[in-house]
């Protein structure tokens, strides 16, 4: 029997997490690590890039090990 992925790479609803996310993540580090408006762009297109590829590995591996197939 052949194992069925049902999750999606590109997901809205995980985009939308992860830019609300990044967006906290500008506001509880204002002052420290993000100071100029530079450093937030920065800060935000790291934070959604690299949360949106965990986002994604952490569903593809859940869907796999916890869900029934």
């Amino acid at each position: 029997m052949g194992a069925n992925f049902g999750v999606d790479i590109i997901s809205r609803h995980r985009a939308l997490l992860v830019c609300v996310m990044a967006a906290l993540g500008i506001v509880f580090n204002y002052g420290t690590i993000v100071t100029t408006v530079a450093d937030a762009a920065v800060f935000f297109v790291l934070s959604v890039v690299i949360g949106y590829f965990l986002f994604t590995l952490f569903s593809l591996l859940s869907h796999r090990f916890w869900w029934d197939q």
